[in-house]
């Protein structure tokens, strides 16, 4: 089935538009699990756009797992169902993410529901997120390049998602962290790394009980943290 183009919207970025074009062909059925994309050249052609805006565009929907790319053959629609369970979700946040500064806003209270979502359960097991972090304290030095810190300072993140056992919110925190991980390395660098772990520290000093949870306390802190990375 052939890919729909339609007007494309003057107010977003181009690659944003793209990946609208996608979301709206895949809600409407004219786009199914499967299905083959054009080329990123014959998207060019159709769309009239250069090849920087389609290539951003397939690598946010490769991050999320809405295209795969098979060597050889070309790109597809996942047909993973899981993939698709929180599309309209998922890329609403995509289609915002030119805003950061929101988008950051979002993230750190998105962060506090992951810890109090934690602290709340019956029975949750913190230890991988611990283990995660003291490999941190070890691996994050300051000859590894912004791409690396980065990589290292999301395996934490990752462990607190995975430790909230809720498919829909480890999706979308997986979704909010490939959107903000260009500013991210932008930021990254080795002044920042004794940032990184005590921040990493406080959450997990937060989620074992050793600080009292207070949401306004902890986005306040979440705040003069990630302010810098807000105005770079």
């Amino acid at each position: 089935m052939g890919l729909s183009i339609d007007k494309m919207n003057v107010n977003g970025t181009i690659s944003s538009e793209i990946v609208r074009m996608i979301k709206d062909n895949l809600l409407n059925g004219t786009l199914k699990p499967g299905d083959k994309l054009p080329t990123e050249k014959e998207l060019m052609e159709q769309i009239g756009v250069s090849r920087t805006p389609v290539r951003e565009a397939v690598k946010t929907l490769e991050a999320i797992g809405v295209i795969q790319i098979k060597r050889g053959e070309g790109m597809f629609i996942t047909n993973n169902v899981s993939h698709f369970t929180l599309n309209p979700l998922i890329f609403s946040l995509i289609m915002h993410s030119h805003d950061m500064e929101e988008m950051i806003k979002f993230r750190q209270h998105f962060e506090v529901l992951l810890m109090n979502m934690i602290i709340t359960q019956k029975q949750t097991d913190i230890h991988p997120i611990e283990k995660v972090y003291q490999s941190q304290t070890e691996r994050m030095q300051p000859e590894l390049s912004p791409e690396e810190l980065v990589e290292i300072d999301l395996e934490f993140h990752y462990a607190v998602l995975e430790a909230t056992n809720n498919p829909f919110v480890i999706e979308i925190g997986k979704t909010i962290y490939e959107i903000i991980k260009p500013k991210m390395i932008h930021f990254k660098n080795s002044q920042n790394i004794e940032r990184t772990l005590a921040t990493h520290k406080y959450y997990l000093d937060l989620i074992s009980g050793k600080h009292e949870f207070n949401s306004s306390t902890i986005v306040q802190h979440m705040i003069k943290n990630n302010e810098e990375m807000v105005n770079e």
